[in-house]
């Protein structure tokens, strides 16, 4: 099976400009989500931890739609952050209200910047379709 790409119409400006696909499904089994981000629809990034961080959430929802799979479908959570001292108790929170009582293999990564100015999370996922 040759990989398909993952097409949603979710930011697609911000795909187009960086010529950035939201994700791959490869062999049938799996499907691997590219960083999401937490920008809003209007390109707005918020100052506030919480808020970045659900939208990011909200973001791999609507890409996880797009297959379609669930929460529950995701095996691999990698998550990158600026500042993750600080942001790992809103981050766990966050995942827990994404996830409920489904726990995928999570790695949490401090990194010094993401690739827009003022972003603090990006994750990434691997999700299980078999």
């Amino acid at each position: 099976m040759q990989p398909r790409w993952i097409e949603t119409d979710h930011h697609r400006a911000t795909y187009e400009a960086f010529d950035y696909k939201p994700g791959v499904i490869a062999s049938g089994s799996f499907a691997f989500i590219s960083g999401q981000i937490g920008i809003e629809t209007d390109g707005a990034i918020s100052d506030d931890p919480r808020t970045q961080i659900d939208r990011a959430f909200a973001n791999l929802k609507a890409v996880l739609d797009a297959i379609p799979a669930t929460p529950r479908d995701v095996v691999d959570l990698a998550t990158f952050h600026v500042g993750l001292q600080a942001q790992l108790p809103v981050i766990a929170e966050a995942k827990k209200a994404f996830f409920g009582d489904w726990n995928p293999a999570w790695t949490a990564i401090g990194v010094s910047e993401l690739a827009l100015p003022g972003l603090i999370l990006e994750a990434r996922a691997v999700v299980c379709l078999a």
